[in-house]
């Protein structure tokens, strides 16, 4: 695929996320490949590979609910950077902290490496200071 296939890919996947509304994540068959692997710390109890992204997609649905934009995103050979704005409603447990209600928003920083149609690799960096902050957890900055 050429670099703007592979952003396509994961503007696509990021939309196949945000579009999902049940618990059922077999919909990112499509976009990750089988032999995935993310290189990010693991959210407890959730796997690195395929099954523990569709996890994760299920945690942050149940506890967030929202939409993802991306603002920028930059592509070479078969990785891609995306720089992600995540906005929701704290509506649910998150990492053991009880739902808020508050709303949140939160930035990142996500490459994937594209193979063969497919994200094949994943690191990512994630505000989570700043979601724990607005929904009362921690203190905020000042």
């Amino acid at each position: 695929m050429s670099a703007d296939g592979n952003k396509e890919l994961i503007r696509a996947y990021i939309e196949a996320i945000d579009n999902n509304h049940s618990s059922d994540w077999s919909v990112l068959d499509e976009y990750i490949a089988e032999d995935f692997v993310a290189h990010t710390p693991p959210i407890p109890g959730v796997s690195l590979d395929r099954d523990g992204m569709k996890q994760a997609a299920e945690i942050f649905r149940v506890a967030t609910p929202g939409t993802h934009e991306i603002p920028m995103q930059v592509a070479e050979g078969d990785l891609v950077v995306s720089y992600i704005l995540g906005k929701g409603v704290h509506e649910g447990e998150l990492l053991g902290v009880p739902a808020t209600n508050k709303p949140v928003e939160t930035t990142g920083i996500a490459i994937h490496r594209v193979r063969d149609g497919k994200i094949a690799e994943y690191w990512a960096v994630v505000d989570v200071a700043n979601i724990l902050q607005q929904a009362g957890v921690l203190p905020g900055p000042g």
